[in-house]
């Protein structure tokens, strides 16, 4: 009897750590420009929205979540000074967009696909 007593605990508390994880993360995450020319104003995104929808990995997908316990932010593989394939820029554009334009292709609801005001506020003339 005092077996199962104590593993319905452990699973209550599992199940309460693994909800208090889930509902932890931000609503609204910012990317914020990593560029040596600050040409664009950073992207909001609605984290939970993405999360609920794709998995991790399809974003961070690098990101072993037995190795670390928080995902790596892209700039620190892509760089935002590489203009080639793996630049900041590029990575970011291609995994964005590349999705947002399948869902689209798919008839799909999705975010912004080709105009950068979609996802990049305007910037304040000085």
């Amino acid at each position: 009897m005092k077996r199962w007593t104590y593993l319905v605990v452990a699973a209550v508390f599992l199940i309460g750590g693994a909800l208090t994880i889930a509902l932890a993360q931000s609503d609204m995450v910012k990317i914020e420009n990593k560029y040596p020319k600050d040409l664009k104003k950073p992207v909001t995104l609605p984290h939970k929205a993405h999360a609920s929808t794709i998995t991790c990995t399809e974003c961070h997908h690098t990101w072993k979540k037995a190795e670390r316990k928080t995902p790596q932010k892209c700039a620190e593989c892509h760089k935002a000074a590489d203009k080639g394939e793996k630049g900041l820029k590029r990575a970011y554009h291609k995994q964005c967009m590349g999705c947002h334009k399948d869902l689209k292709t798919q008839g799909k609801k999705t975010g912004p696909t080709t105009k950068c005001s979609g996802c990049h506020p305007s910037k304040a003339k000085k």
